[in-house]
């Protein structure tokens, strides 16, 4: 008698619940739950006023995007590639307070997305998840900048992605020698393109080069060195690219000089300038602790991951490139010692894949002898840490107040008021009216979409001692009194105009005269109390005297 047929194995419940996520969903349910914190977190925040950075790139931008020639028709101290991003945002966004909101949200969700994937091929998708959560939070803090506009937030949408690649081939074997070129390629494009959106992504250079170094594998020495050749010059490959375009752009516009003195000359002037008698370490030391303010858990948590690398859950070539990176992010805010609030932008993913880090290795730990309870709790106690966070700094991303959130961040700086006028000048303007700002206001010309007299749009830049100062007052005090425009807005504001004990004044005196003679005033921003500035407007604005040293004058021209 042939045997009975053998029925189907008995499946068991234990089985069917270890069978795994397919991959795919678990990475489009993570980034959907990313997105939809990082929307939480920042709804809150989109009616911050603009302020004065982000306002310049906006202004730059639209001019690039208007097919003007960079550094002789409009100018940064930056490469060009800045100009052509925020010509992109713009038109993708809007140039306008909108848009330059959901520009910010954009490119923050960007690097959250960098983050997870580089957490992910270090840590695995759990805490990847974990890492983009935290970068996310940490972007909920207006201290951080990533609400803002900066240029910081735009190298970072880039760099990230490269460093990734470079992550994936030190975490992850490639299928083909194809492959592996294409993320080696890949690599340098993007952080090459990132150098020439700001000179301070430099330093993310130094993380590739320690890459190339972690992969030359080999027997001997002589393969190794071969290796790292093979590997640097791909990388070099894609890394000149962005280079040469940005050659080909200024080449193209026949502006060699010019770019010259902005990406090479002034910069040094720049940061060998100290920006105030007060030394690095006290700069370093408050800005830090504006960072870390109601967000301070997250910080302790991003030290204990830095730690936490001595326990070697990880192998030592991912522990040293995580070290790497976090070395090589933090060097980017160093250059010129101011430390400014949005330069940390290119340190704070890192902190967030070494927070991811911290409970990794703990889940890592559990797997010991003696510490068992780590492995089920590690990814728990990281989800009640980002609650708590969340919690203790709701007081900011549920703080509708937004002008109280600039006077905190900002201080003396008009950020708010300047919305106000905008409004002001808005309710009455015409469509072929013009507006001139005098100090470094770009957010007025974004308020109201409206151009400079003259190239010369950002008078900071003409309070510095160089060159081409003298030449460069003339001309923009040329652009005022040709062009006579239909309103002035002259910002008596230090920090506006930025001036020296060695800056020349002519620009600064002879504009204020020649308005005064030729311009009546409709408005004015008493800023004796800047927590509680004075706004006075319509038929007592002629009379009115300012009772502080600070103040701005919204001038029209008589008739």
């Amino acid at each position: 008698m042939p045997p009975k047929p053998q029925g189907q194995p008995k499946v068991t419940r234990q089985e069917i619940s270890a069978k795994p996520w397919d991959p795919t969903l678990v990475f489009w349910v993570h980034i959907g739950i990313v997105l939809a914190f990082l929307f939480i977190v920042r709804i809150n925040l989109f009616d911050l006023p603009l302020e004065r950075d982000e306002s310049a790139y906006a202004y730059l931008g639209q001019r690039a995007g208007e097919g003007l020639a960079p550094y002789r028709d409009f100018y940064e101290m930056k490469p060009p590639f800045l100009f052509y991003g925020y010509a992109l945002l713009n038109a993708v966004f809007g140039y306008s307070l909108l848009g330059l909101r959901l520009s910010a949200w954009f490119l923050s969700l960007l690097i959250c997305g960098g983050v997870y994937l580089i957490a992910r091929s270090f840590f695995g998708a759990k805490y990847g998840l974990l890492a983009a959560v935290t970068m996310a939070l940490f972007s909920a803090s207006p201290f951080v900048s990533m609400t803002f506009a900066e240029s910081e937030l735009l190298v970072m949408a880039v760099v990230l992605y490269g460093i990734w690649l470079l992550c994936l081939l030190l975490t992850q074997p490639s299928s083909s020698l194809r492959q592996e070129r294409l993320r080696l390629v890949g690599a340098g494009a993007l952080i090459g393109s990132a150098v020439m959106i700001k000179q301070s992504a430099v330093f993310f250079l130094g993380f590739a080069a320690l890459a190339l170094v972690l992969l030359a594998n080999g027997d001997q020495i002589k393969q190794k060195v071969g290796k790292l050749i093979t590997n640097g010059l791909w990388f070099s490959l894609g890394a000149i690219a962005p280079v040469l375009i940005c050659l080909a752009i200024i080449l193209g516009f026949g502006v060699w000089d010019e770019f010259s003195f902005w990406n090479i000359e002034y910069p040094q002037l720049y940061t060998s300038r100290s920006a105030s008698t007060i030394s690095w370490q006290k700069t370093f030391s408050s800005n830090f602790i504006q960072i870390i303010q109601y967000q301070m858990l997250l910080w302790a948590l991003g030290g204990l991951g830095l730690l936490a690398l001595l326990l070697r859950g990880l192998n030592l070539k991912l522990s040293i490139a995580l070290f790497g990176l976090l070395l090589f992010s933090f060097l980017t805010i160093v250059p010129g010692q101011r430390f400014y609030l949005h330069y940390w932008i290119q340190f704070v993913p890192a902190v967030a894949l070494v927070i991811a880090n911290l409970f990794f290795q703990l889940e890592k730990l559990g797997q010991k002898v003696g510490f068992g309870a780590f492995k089920n709790l590690s990814f728990p106690i990281a989800g009640l840490s980002i609650l708590v966070v969340m919690a203790t700094s709701a007081p900011l991303w549920l703080n509708e107040n937004s002008t109280a959130i600039m006077r905190t961040m900002y201080g003396g700086n008009p950020f708010p008021e300047h919305q106000l006028i905008s409004r002001l000048i808005a309710s009455s303007i015409q469509p072929n009216e013009m507006v001139a700002v005098m100090g470094s206001e770009p957010q007025l010309y974004v308020y109201l979409q409206r151009k400079a007299p003259s190239r010369h749009f950002y008078l900071a830049f003409l309070s510095s001692k160089h060159r081409f100062i003298e030449e460069w007052q003339e001309e923009a005090l040329q652009g005022l009194t040709t062009q006579k425009p239909d309103y002035i807005v002259f910002n008596i504001v230090p920090l506006s105009w930025m001036l020296h004990e060695d800056s020349n004044q002519r620009l600064y005196q002879s504009s204020y005269s020649w308005a005064m003679q030729n311009y009546t005033p409709i408005a004015w921003v008493d800023l004796a109390d800047f927590q509680n500035p004075t706004l006075i407007s319509d038929a007592a604005a002629a009379t009115y005297k300012p009772t502080g040293s600070s103040y701005i004058m919204v001038l029209k021209k008589k008739q």
